[in-house]
């Protein structure tokens, strides 16, 4: 019998099309910088058209998707309740990962934080992340005790606290080794606020 050719669907042709240029704009980014890489070396690199790129985003766009992804592919899941892991060592080391990404190239650093501020609408893979974050810290704060409300105000703040911090950073008004040491002393105020 003949083998039936399955041709691919759009969406899982898009799929491919965005993972192949997302690769080739981290590598680019990674080894040119971001200034130094242009859409059409991103479009040379991933093995598509200029307009195929851009149909992923723009390179800022681009440089937010890398980041994101990035980041989300660190997160930690939440410690279970009969994990030793207490809920401060959790919250304050929740973010370890993301922190030495940043660290690894400031200037990426920089121009994604850039980006950021710049709230445009592709950024919503920030939201995303935004969201399982809070989800994973609420889960946390709940399992070691933390009234349910407290639990997701307390990883609201503790959200929030993490990008203020990563924008000192990314501005180099502070070192990695306050900013983490500031997550700490803010985890540990919300799950003593918690407690209380």
């Amino acid at each position: 019998m003949f083998a039936e050719h399955v041709q691919p669907t759009r969406a899982e042709q898009k799929r491919r099309t965005t993972a192949r240029v997302t690769e080739a704009a981290a590598q680019l980014f990674t080894e040119q910088g971001f200034h130094g890489t242009t859409v059409r070396q991103i479009a040379a690199a991933a093995g598509v058209s200029v307009g195929a790129v851009m149909a992923v985003g723009d390179k800022e766009s681009l440089l937010s998707l890398v980041y994101d992804q990035a980041i989300a592919a660190r997160i930690p899941a939440p410690p279970t309740t009969e994990s030793t892991t207490s809920a401060v060592d959790y919250l304050s080391r929740y973010f370890d990962p993301f922190l030495d990404l940043f660290t690894e190239n400031e200037d990426l650093a920089r121009a994604y934080f850039r980006a950021l501020t710049r709230g445009r609408p592709e950024n919503a893979a920030l939201g995303a992340l935004r969201t399982l974050t809070e989800s994973n810290l609420t889960t946390a704060l709940m399992n070691a005790g933390t009234p349910d409300a407290h639990a997701k105000l307390g990883a609201h703040v503790m959200f929030s606290s993490y990008l203020g911090e990563l924008m000192l950073l990314a501005a180099g008004a502070t070192d990695p080794r306050q900013t983490a040491s500031r997550i700490r002393d803010t985890a540990a105020f919300i799950t003593a606020q918690g407690r209380s």
